[in-house]
């Protein structure tokens, strides 16, 4: 191997390191590998942004228009209200339900548009069945996953893995090629959920209870609830409260003001404070004794604060994720106006298991995290329209286009023609985003919002690397080290390739492990005479075992709400990889052609 061989190993080895810390951006991660491989002249600037022309990007950006047609016209909440109708209130036919509805969405639409879709829905069914989220929520995120082998366009790994063997003169997967493989693993992996995986999985509070006390208790808010009263000689009467700066000098939130017997929750800017009001605000007690601002005024710690002070007939407590397109994502509540915009107050965060609740202002914001949020009725229905936010409750936030639905799906059956025809996936799928388009499914401004554009610019980034590898001769490096060990045999090999794949796609995005693997795969098979479609088949099981929120956006998204620690997606995804790696080893040699 050469000199540029192990700088692109070099370089390989850092970037790795860096998904898996999970501090920075994977796009920014992957586009600073190219970088360094660009300005070291490992890659010339022709073979460098080749990535960036590849008919990768264009049918990943297709399949998110026509997966957003799907979502904008209601088709996909059309099947998750049928669910509720026909799971009924068991807790492992929801997960069976669920997880499969799930998994054949993303077979014909984006896998984290159907999480969307599905996880306010799913948050409603464990209302109604009163049964814990946190027991359905992760198996429908891994119902999902497993579901992306189903189709070509059901995972940008697919496409990846179709465009690598036609790079190097092979026939590129059909569009129901891998399906026999994701109706296997979908099968399998459902049910070891319903039978065991749901049993290892945390109770939370059912959902049923996550009103008023229970949303309480969970988010641990009495430990920063306080109360000030207003004495007839503190300066703060007479003031409003944007007058007063309690939130800028004291560092609190007023949650609710008693006016003599009158209770105003959520109060606004200009509310006036009155000698004799009772305030209840959110803040820590050590710095509310230290506020100059509150001199003059009484401050108390009080043991028993009901619930109801948070609510009244028109102001209520509501949970609130960001969507996965969110344009929020990593900025403070402060940067966005978050109060000012919305016309709600953030009460605390939830974030990786445990409760944030002050200084939240400053706090960048992540993909995954839950808001308890207190306002207006007619605010949260707002926030609920918002593309930025999903609120967790059973009520309809968002108009649909529900004319338009007979477009999306003959979108979807289009593409699926044109590509059994022969045609090139890009090109159908660009037809039938063409189609969803023309026909008003999405607007001009939604085809900005719906594509992940970080996703396009990271696969971009990503694939001139595995030229890299391929170049410098690391790869034939990695394979002749691999097969030295476990021997020639095809069998033992592709046991190998799905091993190292499965741990692969634990520690980074599922996509950057796809465009390392593939190449791999391929000399794999050559080496050991045997058919380079089984083996790319494995590297597409491999990404479909990912189970860390880490590999995936999708099971990220459900930490939230679901109440999940690392332990929990361990707990249950790695027996799940281990059984799916199984069924892969019997069922790709039966299939692969």
């Amino acid at each position: 191997m050469t000199s540029a061989g192990y700088l692109t190993l070099a370089v390989l080895t850092v970037a790795t390191v860096a998904f898996a810390s999970g501090r920075w951006r994977p796009d920014a991660i992957a586009v600073l590998a190219l970088l360094a491989l660009l300005v070291s002249n490992v890659l010339d600037p022709r073979s460098a942004f080749a990535g960036f022309g590849s008919p990768v990007l264009i049918a990943v950006a297709a399949v998110y228009l026509v997966s957003a047609g799907l979502e904008r016209t209601g088709v996909a909440t059309a099947i998750g209200r049928r669910i509720l109708r026909i799971a009924g209130a068991n807790e492992a036919l929801l997960i069976l339900v669920f997880g499969g509805v799930g998994g054949v969405l993303s077979g014909v639409m984006n896998s984290i548009g159907a999480m969307a879709v599905l996880l306010p829905a799913a948050m409603a069914a464990a209302r109604e069945a009163r049964i814990s989220p946190s027991k359905l929520l992760l198996p429908l995120a891994l119902g999902t996953r497993l579901g992306g082998s189903l189709t070509l366009i059901a995972a940008p790994t697919n496409l990846i893995a179709a465009e690598t063997l036609d790079s190097h003169g092979l026939r590129p997967f059909g569009f129901f090629e891998v399906s026999p493989v994701g109706v296997a693993f979908l099968v399998a992996g459902l049910a070891f959920m319903a039978v065991l995986g749901r049993r290892w999985l945390p109770a939370i509070v059912p959902a049923e209870h996550l009103t008023r006390k229970a949303l309480m208790d969970i988010y641990q808010l009495r430990e920063r609830l306080f109360e000030i009263r207003i004495t007839r000689d503190s300066p703060l009467a007479g003031k409003t409260l944007e007058e007063s700066e309690l939130g800028a000098a004291a560092g609190v939130t007023v949650l609710s003001i008693m006016h003599a017997r009158r209770r105003v929750v959520a109060p606004r800017p200009t509310d006036r404070l009155e000698a004799g009001d009772l305030l209840l605000v959110q803040g820590r007690m050590d710095e509310l004794a230290a506020s100059q601002v509150l001199n003059g005024a009484e401050v108390r710690e009080k043991d028993k604060i009901e619930a109801g002070a948070l609510e009244s007939p028109e102001v209520r407590v509501a949970e609130v994720m960001l969507a996965p397109r969110s344009s929020l994502f990593g900025k403070t509540l402060r940067e966005v106006d978050f109060r000012e915009k919305y016309g709600v107050t953030v009460l605390a965060i939830w974030r990786e298991g445990r409760s944030m609740r002050t200084k939240l202002v400053d706090l960048p914001v992540q993909l995954g995290d839950a808001l308890l949020v207190q306002g207006r009725g007619d605010r949260i229905r707002v926030l609920g329209r918002d593309p930025d936010f999903l609120v967790l409750g059973p009520e309809e936030t968002t108009p649909l286009r529900t004319d338009r639905r007979g477009w999306a799906i003959a979108a979807v059956l289009l593409m699926i023609a044109l590509s059994i025809w022969g045609v090139e996936i890009a090109v159908a799928a660009l037809i039938a985003a063409a189609l969803v388009v023309g026909a008003g499914c999405i607007n001009a401004e939604e085809i900005y919002r719906f594509v992940e554009w970080r996703v396009l610019v990271f696969i971009g980034a990503m694939l001139p690397v595995s030229t890299a590898l391929n170049l410098t001769g690391a790869t034939a490096q990695i394979v002749s080290g691999i097969l030295g060990v476990i021997g020639n045999t095809p069998f033992a090999a592709m046991g190998a390739l799905l091993a190292i794949g499965i741990a692969a796609n634990q520690v980074m995005p599922s996509v950057a492990a796809t465009v390392l693997m593939a190449p791999i795969a391929l000399q794999i098979a050559a080496a050991t005479e045997s058919n380079p479609h089984a083996f790319m088949m494995a590297v597409i099981a491999a990404a479909a075992t990912t189970f860390t929120p880490i590999s995936n956006p999708v099971n990220l998204l459900v930490m939230g709400p679901g109440g999940y620690r690392m332990k929990d997606y361990v707990r249950i995804g790695l027996p799940l990889a281990v059984l799916i790696g199984i069924v892969a080893l019997i069922v790709i040699p039966l299939i692969a052609r």
